[in-house]
C-alpha cells in the first residue's frame, strides 16, 4: 500500500485511517497488547517542511501521555554517543558508527557533492554485530536511510522494520526530517520527499479510541 499526502499531518492520519480499516489482527509474542499490522506501507510526505511536528503537537494536546519534548527526540538522533536511557542511539550509529565512522559527514554528504545523481548514498542504522542476536530484545526500528538528489532536491527514505504508526512514527517523522535538512543544508539544496517505508505498520487495539479521536 502506498499513501502520498501533501503535508505530514495529512500523511498520518491516511496512514492512521488505512491500518485501522484493514481486518488484519494478530498478538503480539509473549504480550497481551492485540494490534492491527499492515505489512510493507509506504508513506511520502512530498513537502516535510510545513509542519513536521503537526503529529507531536496532537498527541500532546491529548494529555494522556508524556510525549518526549523535540530536543530529546533530536538528542536520540544528533547525540555520538550511546544515551542510557535507550536501549540503542540513531545518532551513535549515524555518526560514530563503530567509534570510527561518520556515515553522514565522512560518506554520505561527500558523496552526493561530488556525484549528484548518485544511487550511493545510503546509511545503515543496523549492526550485524551487535542487533543480529538472539540474546538482544530491543533493537533499532529504524535501519536503514537512503539519500537521492535529484533536480536539486533531497529525497530521504527511511526504512522502518517495525512501526508503531500511532505513538512511534511521529517522533521517527521528526528524527528523520531532522536527518534528511542536516545533510540538505550541508550539500546546499532544497528539500525533496520524504518517505517511510514500513515493514510492520501497527497500531495497539488500546490506542483505538484515541485514534478515533485523532482522526
Amino acid at each position: 500500500m502506498e499513501i502520498i499526502e501533501k503535508t505530514t499531518l495529512e500523511a498520518w492520519k491516511s496512514a492512521l485511517r488505512f491500518i485501522t480499516s484493514s481486518p488484519d489482527s494478530h498478538k503480539e509474542p509473549k504480550s497481551t497488547r492485540k494490534c492491527i499490522e499492515i505489512l510493507n506501507l509506504k508513506v511520502t510526505i512530498t513537502d516535510p517542511s510545513i509542519d513536521v511536528t503537526a503529529p507531536i503537537d496532537i498527541l500532546n494536546s491529548l494529555q494522556k501521555w508524556v510525549y518526549p519534548s523535540l530536543s530529546e527526540i533530536s538528542n536520540v538522533v544528533f547525540s555520538k554517543n550511546t544515551n542510557p536511557v535507550y536501549e540503542y542511539s540513531y545518532g551513535h550509529s549515524l555518526f560514530n558508527y563503530r567509534g570510527s565512522l561518520n556515515q553522514l559527514d565522512d560518506y554520505i554528504i561527500p558523496l552526493l557533492k561530488s556525484n549528484p545523481s548518485t544511487r550511493r548514498a545510503t546509511a545503515s542504522l543496523w549492526d550485524p554485530l551487535i542487533h543480529s542476536s538472539l540474546k538482544i530484545h530491543q533493537s533499532p526500528g529504524l535501519v536503514f536511510l537512503d539519500f537521492k538528489l535529484r533536480n536539486n532536491k533531497l529525497h530521504l527514505t527511511a526504512i522502518v522494520r517495525s512501526n508503531d504508526i500511532f505513538f512511534g512514527w511521529p517522533a521517527n517523522i521528526y528524527q528523520i526530517f531532522l536527518i534528511q535538512d542536516y545533510v540538505r543544508q550541508k550539500v546546499g539544496c532544497e528539500f525533496g520527499e520524504l518517505t517511510t517505508f514500513s515493514t510492520s505498520a501497527h497500531v495497539f487495539d488500546d490506542q483505538i479510541e484515541w485514534i478515533k479521536k485523532v482522526l
